[in-house]
């Protein structure tokens, strides 16, 4: 007989119960909202945060859900850091929260659940994604939550249906790779009690409910021409020839963010679960492996980004959960090396001008490129004053950088009214260009800020002048780390395809004028700004 997902425990040989069990959860809570206190926004985040401030039924590269989930925490916490990153922290509580129903109805309990929670933290990818804004910690619950549901459905739970349709559709609404939960459903109708269920309606109308639920993406895609949809299938994909090095990079980099040694173990572990031949357990293993399979066949033509994996990590790190006998030698060297990582990384970031002076052993491009991630963390405040102290009255700051436009506005506390102009192109984070008609920009002066040089002529071509200003150059230790480049850009002249995408007016883009656009201090700065022109 299955046990209830919440049914009560009593205390078990190794200690573990479920309240014990929920009050690892909530200490882990207390640990990632202190990480989000404590680490800076960056410029991803703060694109979140922008987004919430004008909400949408989705944006230009992303589903809504995370993107409007800041909105409740940014009216208790204000614009701080916590807000931004309180959605990350409720869903990494989720999905802890039903790893336990999970491990229950694979034949564990609490101390499987915990282990696995456990585990996860241990691994680099995890513990920064517990309290990092992305919509990546918002698929993940989705995906966990529908697994559970999946195995409940192949052990008999008819009703289970709906939960497995509402767990996909909001893994969906946060991000698109949710989708990958789908191939669990080939094992699960292996089982003859879920096939006895495509013989009633329920099925087929949680499916109906669960495509309801994700209108906003498709009302969004029709309002503008399906191009967020065009941009996930094609803009988005660079595609080469067939070649191993991008598959070998994915494996390495996925390894590393889940620490080597629980990678590997974690793969053992998986491998002779497979032997249970049991529909529920091998849903779990289906839903593991499908983002390595695809990501994988992905792989073999383009580039891959290593956390798109994260599905397959957390549930491997419930059947790794399971070992046994566990490799306690293993597990003890691979936690010890993701702790490690860890914390590496947290120093660098927050001590990231002291690791400017260290000489590391890098060379060529990959110097470079480690001494820019660690310069972007440094002085952003300072840039920020800067730009206050040099904007003119009924000014507005432009910059080529959807991350830098986003931070310089959170970094103000929405002070700054910013705008992104996409000069070099680029493919995310353009929801901003879906925010503003032409009517609303043209003959507006910007203070246009970059950290490139030779921009000041494709300006040229939009502005009626356009003027450079001196950089400012922040510098430590006697040496320079960034270089601020400040042009004076007046009379917006061409808003089209650089600034907006929208067509001239909000009747024509069918976007309501009543609908909130910009944030309450960035909008009256621009009312302002209006009068004063």
């Amino acid at each position: 007989m299955v046990r209830g997902p919440w049914s009560v425990v009593r205390e078990t040989p190794n200690g573990w119960t479920a309240r014990k069990y929920m009050w690892l959860l909530l200490a882990f809570v207390l640990v990632h909202a202190a990480l989000a206190a404590l680490v800076p926004v960056s410029g991803d985040e703060a694109y979140y945060w922008d987004c919430s401030r004008h909400p949408d039924w989705a944006t230009y590269d992303q589903p809504p859900l995370m993107m409007l989930a800041p909105i409740p925490f940014r009216a208790v916490f204000g614009e701080t850091a916590l807000a931004v990153r309180g959605p990350a922290i409720v869903a990494s509580f989720l999905i802890g929260l039903f790893l336990l129903p999970l491990a229950r109805r694979l034949g564990g309990g609490p101390r499987e659940a915990a282990w696995a929670y456990l585990g996860l933290h241990a691994t680099p990818g995890f513990l920064f994604a517990a309290f990092y804004a992305s919509t990546d910690i918002g698929m993940l619950a989705g995906y966990v939550g529908a697994t559970w549901a999946a195995v409940a459905i192949a052990q008999g739970e008819r009703r289970a249906w709906w939960g497995f349709g509402v767990a996909i559709a909001l893994g969906f609404l946060a991000k698109f790779p949710a989708v990958l939960v789908l191939p669990v459903l080939i094992p699960v109708l292996a089982s003859r009690e879920a096939r006895a269920h495509l013989r009633t309606p329920v099925p087929y109308l949680a499916a109906l409910l669960s495509a309801a639920i994700t209108a906003p993406v498709w009302i969004w895609g029709a309002e503008h021409g399906w191009v967020n949809l065009t941009f996930q299938l094609q803009q988005r994909h660079d595609r080469g020839p067939l070649t191993a090095i991008y598959l070998l990079e994915f494996i390495v980099f996925v390894a590393l963010l889940s620490s080597p040694p629980l990678f590997a173990a974690g793969v053992a572990a998986w491998w002779r679960a497979w032997r249970r031949r049991d529909a529920a357990w091998n849903a779990v293993l289906v839903g593991a492996a499908s983002p390595f399979v695809f990501f994988g066949y992905v792989a073999l033509r383009e580039d891959i980004s290593p956390h798109w994996a994260g599905p397959g990590i957390v549930l491997g790190a419930l059947v790794l959960a399971f070992a046994t006998p566990p490799p306690r030698r293993l597990l003890r060297w691979g936690a010890g090396f993701g702790l490690a990582v860890s914390a590496a990384a947290l120093a660098l970031v927050l001590f990231a001008t002291t690791a400017l002076d260290v000489r590391w052993p890098l060379v060529g491009r990959a110097r470079g490129e480690f001494a820019d991630k660690l310069a972007a963390v440094v002085a952003n405040r300072e840039i920020v004053a800067e730009i206050e102290r040099r904007l003119r009255p009924g000014e507005m700051v432009a910059a080529e950088s959807y991350t830098n436009v986003h931070l310089i506005a959170f970094l103000s506390g929405g002070r700054i009214p910013t705008r992104l102009a996409t000069v070099h192109g680029g493919l995310h984070g353009f929801a901003s260009l879906y925010w503003y008609t032409p009517g609303e920009l043209r003959g507006r002066d910007f203070l246009f800020v970059t950290e490139r040089k030779g921009l000041a002529a494709p300006l040229e071509k939009i502005f009626a002048s356009v003027v450079e200003e001196s950089p400012y150059v922040i510098e430590r230790n006697g040496h320079p780390i960034r270089t601020v480049y400040f042009l004076q850009c007046h009379d917006l002249l061409h808003p089209e395809g650089v600034f907006t995408r929208l067509p001239r007016s909000r009747a024509a883009a069918g976007v309501s004028s009543a609908a909130p656009r910009q944030g309450g201090a960035a909008a009256a700065a621009s009312a302002s700004a209006a009068a004063a022109r």
